[in-house]
């Protein structure tokens, strides 16, 4: 069970750059049944005592990405449209996150908020004297021992991590923090005057969290963190002041839009941007699912288009679909 096979997962660009892909842990049945026995009574606790962070959608019921991103928007839709304000989002980028994860301190972690010792040792267990072995096309590596990090791929591992950035929001001190699991932003609303003070409060909360990364063993790339000024296009021209941020050795500069757990941001809140990419690939799978569709009767047809192109276009389809606000920015 604590021998992994781990295969590389394209997430973007050349396959051929090993950071652009994801290592895929390829896990044994019976430990992903006996993990999954364990997910549903961990779970029933850190529920039933309220040990998880509030800040923190991932791993929760009648939570989701589409929750999370309609708490964010509906923030910058109030400070807009009610409080006539300003808003700053900056997409937080963890490299290798959950690869990175120090056992000792998860494990410390875990006494932190009321496990017993007795699970406890068998967590140690579980993270501990782990093998890996590397698979690319036919070639398979030596087995090598694991010393930090979570399986990729392990129904326990987004739980643990969850856990292990449990206090991660209380580290802000103006700036609000939300996380889905290991994608973490934080935010900010100010109106047109307080620019100046803005930008210290994000640069001071963006030094105290790389600064809590620092102690965690976790790695910050300031390089593919992202940040969005969100407004109409009449706050955001009155801007004189230069908004680009300071941030581990880095100048970060506004971008025009940013992708956030599948949604498509942009500076208006249009999803001008989102939206006719969403139409494409929906059409292109409906034209792959024409070319072969003699081959399933009616039913198979309906659930093939169900889970590849309805899935697409309903996933967080509240978030981008309710054209009521849209008219507010055209001005």
């Amino acid at each position: 069970m604590k021998l992994v096979e781990v295969i590389p997962l394209l997430k973007d660009g050349d396959h051929e750059v090993a950071s652009n892909n994801r290592p895929l842990s390829l896990l044994n049945t019976v430990s992903k049944i006996c993990e999954r026995a364990v997910l549903n009574q961990f779970n029933s606790y850190l529920t039933r005592n309220k040990r998880l962070s509030v800040q923190q959608s991932g791993n929760k019921k009648q939570h989701s990405s589409e929750t999370l991103n309609l708490l964010i928007t509906d923030h910058l839709f109030d400070a807009l449209m009610d409080n006539k304000k300003l808003s700053a989002v900056i997409l937080i980028d963890l490299s290798k996150a959950f690869d990175s994860i120090s056992h000792s301190i998860l494990l410390k972690k875990l006494s932190a908020i009321g496990v017993s010792q007795e699970t406890v040792k068998w967590f140690e267990s579980y993270l501990t004297r782990r093998f890996q072995k590397v698979r690319i096309g036919s070639s398979l590596s030596a087995a090598l021992p694991i010393t930090h990090g979570v399986p990729q791929g392990a129904i326990l591992s987004p739980s643990l991590f969850c856990i292990y950035t449990n206090d991660l929001p209380t580290v802000t001190q103006s700036c609000d923090l939300n996380s889905f699991v290991d994608d973490s932003k934080i935010s900010l609303s100010f109106s047109v005057k307080e620019v100046s003070d803005a930008k210290h409060k994000l640069e001071t909360d963006l030094r105290l969290v790389a600064e809590w990364c620092c102690k965690n063993s976790l790695l910050i790339n300031p390089e593919k963190t992202k940040f969005l000024l969100v407004g109409t296009r009449k706050f955001l021209n009155l801007l004189s002041d230069d908004m680009s941020l300071n941030f581990l050795n880095k100048t970060i500069v506004p971008v025009t839009s940013i992708s956030d757990l599948g949604i498509i941001l942009d500076r208006n809140l249009t999803y001008n941007e989102h939206i006719p990419q969403l139409s494409p690939e929906c059409m292109a799978k409906l034209c792959q699912i024409n070319r072969v569709k003699r081959c399933f009767d009616q039913k198979t047809l309906i659930y093939i288009i169900c889970a590849v192109v309805m899935g697409k276009l309903y996933y967080c389809s509240t978030v981008w679909s309710n054209t009521r606000h849209y008219e507010f920015f055209k001005y």
